[in-house]
């Protein structure tokens, strides 16, 4: 079976689950990836989408909807939306099944004027729905965003080193790690830290890209001592040390579905500082929650965890990371594409 992705994306979850359907026998080959130019790249999609159905065709795997955005940002949102719709028409005239996998329920970055209405009919063209968990289709049936057909299958954890655990020294790191966005609650967390009552001992990394120039800004003149800014795309092989040095994690996200910084920390056997009620299936034995505005006084409540409880959230993580392994996602989703052929649905799927 042929399985066409879009986008191709640096995130290592595509290769990780691809690797392991190519090992199963599938063909796994990337769209509007043929040129360095994405507007091109998207012109040439129909005829991309053509040549699938005329050389056999196979699965359209959807992932994000980013690259549909357009340069001129709000101006052109509404024919990056007339293109979209050119898109998955095609796809449903060729009859190749679309599955779209919904790492997040809603994009977090605008892409187009009404970006659930674009939802709405994704999830109308789609043959299948993949999500990481239950809470996320709970969460697109609350939004009206029904599928025909759904399957849940678990976002596997990341080839992490073995470090030492956390707790080492009477310092306690507190580690924001991924993209740095507004919606990351990175402002809230600075402004969280520097409240902390004086004597405090702990110290605050902020690691990751911020693209936003006003917002990079911004926390640099807001960091003051104890907070250190690190905003750049961090190498993976300075990944173990960014992680080794941490003894938790923290990521006060106001909305997310899918986060592979969190799933990454746990990969490392890191413990996650969350806001209740994010990231439901994540090991609560790994986590340290909060309500609302209570981020200081978790914050404060993590720096005064002592080793013994560290290393036990840390064991906890590392469990968490082990039981989702690659193979079994791979599987599981080589079921639910195979599922798409004559014959009905598969075991695990929803319909």
């Amino acid at each position: 079976m042929r399985v066409f992705a879009l986008p191709r994306d640096g995130n290592p979850y595509q290769e990780l689950l691809y690797g392991e359907l190519r090992g199963l026998g599938f063909e796994v080959r990337y769209l509007a990836d043929r040129t360095p130019s994405r507007t091109l790249n998207l012109l040439l999609l129909p005829t991309e989408l053509l040549y699938a159905r005329l050389s056999g065709g196979g699965v359209v795997h959807l992932h994000w909807v980013f690259g549909f955005g357009l340069p001129g940002g709000p101006r052109t949102r509404w024919l990056a939306r007339r293109w979209y719709d050119v898109v998955l028409a095609v796809i449903g005239l060729l009859r190749l099944p679309l599955v779209w996998t919904a790492h997040n329920v809603l994009p977090h970055d605008q892409v187009f004027p009404d970006d659930l209405a674009a939802r709405r009919a994704l999830v109308r063209r789609c043959a299948l729905v993949i999500a990481h968990d239950e809470a996320a289709l709970r969460r697109l049936d609350g939004l009206g965003l029904v599928p025909a057909r759904a399957a849940v299958i678990p976002h596997g954890s990341y080839p992490a080193p073995a470090v030492p655990p956390p707790g080492a020294t009477r310092e306690r790191t507190l580690l924001f790690f991924g993209r740095v966005a507004p919606y990351k609650g990175v402002r809230e967390l600075v402004a969280a830290f520097r409240a902390l009552p004086a004597g405090h001992r702990a110290r605050l990394r902020i690691v990751g890209s911020c693209p936003d120039p006003a917002l990079a800004e911004e926390l640099r003149a807001a960091a003051g001592a104890g907070v250190e800014l690190d905003l750049r795309r961090v190498p993976e092989a300075e990944l173990p040390e960014v992680f080794g040095s941490a003894d938790a994690v923290v990521l006060p996200f106001r909305e997310i579905t899918t986060s592979g910084s969190a799933l990454l920390a746990l990969s490392y056997g890191r413990p996650l500082v969350l806001p209740r009620g994010v990231l439901p299936g994540l090991p609560a034995a790994a986590a340290l929650r909060y309500d609302g505005a209570g981020l200081t006084r978790a914050l404060a409540e993590a720096a005064a965890l002592d080793r013994d409880v560290l290393e036990a959230m840390s064991r906890a993580a590392l469990d968490h990371a082990a039981r989702t392994s690659w193979p079994a996602i791979g599987e599981a989703t080589a079921s639910a594409f195979h599922g798409l052929l004559p014959g009905g649905a598969t075991d695990g799927e929803r319909t």
